[in-house]
């Protein structure tokens, strides 16, 4: 398989990275919008320094095709709880109370 693919996947990753975490990123939008989110925030903040960990690891040496299944499944999960959490803070609060 190569280092190939990996370059634009590092690329995604640290556009994703620059855009939610940090003092101005949307997971500190989120938490100032909506504290209760604070511990959803943080998960998904743990999960990039776990997946990173694991990317630089992984992408370090060629892959099986059961190994870049098993990134690509952490990607994909990693990704609906963002936006589960993003629906979680904008959308649902759209309604009104009931």
């Amino acid at each position: 398989m190569g280092l190939a693919p990996a370059v634009p996947l590092s690329t995604a990753i640290a556009e994703h990275l620059a855009a939610t975490e940090g003092e101005y990123g949307l997971y500190a939008e989120i938490v100032a919008a909506d504290p209760r989110l604070t511990f959803a925030v943080d998960s998904l903040i743990r999960e990039h320094a776990e997946l990173r960990s694991a990317m630089n690891r992984d992408l370090s040496e060629n892959l099986s095709d059961s190994q870049l299944a098993d990134l690509t499944r952490r990607l994909d999960r990693h990704c609906q709880r963002g936006n589960d959490l993003v629906y979680e803070a904008y959308v649902v609060d759209l309604g009104g109370e009931h």
